[in-house]
């Protein structure tokens, strides 16, 4: 049964205020299962909608499955589509969660997490399998807007973002599998996509994970200010502590949130963890 085939049985009209644009190009599907080896790996798919990528992942012989939908409308009809035996579901643990991605907490201590998301809410869902749940995605391959692509490559500016070093600090490995045109979407969004692959790091600290996330938040709230004085002003530290951290570290007191590299981030981090404040637990 086609794509459109789908969406004309069970009358399916895409919801503008989920972000709903159905992928419908076999092709690009294949070869978002395709990239990484699926079997017997325990897998998170969110969104899966109608179930396109669904079946797709399924055919990899996955050890789990399971799926996150916030819209109870196409929850229904993924179930009529497996008591219709248009799918299968053999020989895997399968669960439909209908639940709100962004407080969804995986069991598993070992999973992938396979999106089609709606681009609105690409940095939240990203930094909450970075840094929010109890166990962390091993791998993530995720379709998104390529303006955030080249938000977390530092393209249009060589500059750094909240999600540009939020990326840089839990991943080991980001890149581009395939870019996709509005034309293999229903309906075509008004931005092209690509899809991601993120490896993440095994070895983060969970503690300091929390608190560089909490600081790069709070100082590019402000970004066009000096980061001294954002940090002095959000978290109460004494000037004449921050200017000898600032010395230390051979920081100029004019430079910006968005000048500094993850590798002088996490120097500063450690500087600044060492300084006793409430506000950082």
């Amino acid at each position: 049964m086609s794509h459109l085939d789908i969406i004309k049985k069970y009358n399916i009209a895409p919801k503008k205020s989920l972000g709903q644009n159905f992928l419908v190009n076999d092709n690009i599907l294949d070869e978002i299962v395709d990239f990484i080896d699926l079997e017997n790996k325990n897998i998170i798919e969110v969104g899966p909608w109608y179930w396109a990528l669904t079946s797709k992942i399924l055919s990899k012989n996955p050890k789990s499955l399971e799926l996150v939908e916030l819209d109870k409308k196409m929850i229904e009809i993924l179930n009529d589509r497996i008591e219709n035996w248009e799918l299968r579901i053999e020989n895997i643990n399968f669960k439909i969660n209908n639940a709100d991605i962004l407080k969804f907490e995986p069991n598993y201590e070992e999973y992938l997490v396979v999106a089609n998301i709606p681009y609105y809410i690409t940095s939240p869902i990203l930094t909450h399998f970075f840094y929010n749940t109890e166990f962390q995605a091993s791998e993530m391959i995720i379709l998104m807007q390529k303006d955030v692509w080249d938000k977390i490559l530092k393209k249009s500016w060589n500059k750094n973002s909240v999600l540009s070093l939020g990326v840089d600090f839990a991943c080991e490995e980001v890149k581009e599998i395939i870019k996709v045109g509005a034309s293999n979407f229903i309906p075509p969004p008004k931005v092209e996509s690509s899809v991601l692959y993120f490896k993440l790091k095994k070895d983060i600290n969970k503690d300091k994970s929390k608190i560089f996330l909490k600081l790069i938040k709070a100082w590019f709230a402000e970004k066009r200010k000096k980061l001294i004085s954002n940090l002095s002003k959000i978290w109460w530290y004494e000037k004449k502590m921050l200017d000898e951290i600032f010395v230390k570290l051979n920081l100029s007191d004019n430079v910006r949130a968005e000048e500094l590299d993850l590798d002088k981030w996490n120097e500063l981090l450690d500087e600044i963890a060492l300084i006793p404040n409430k506000n950082l637990s």
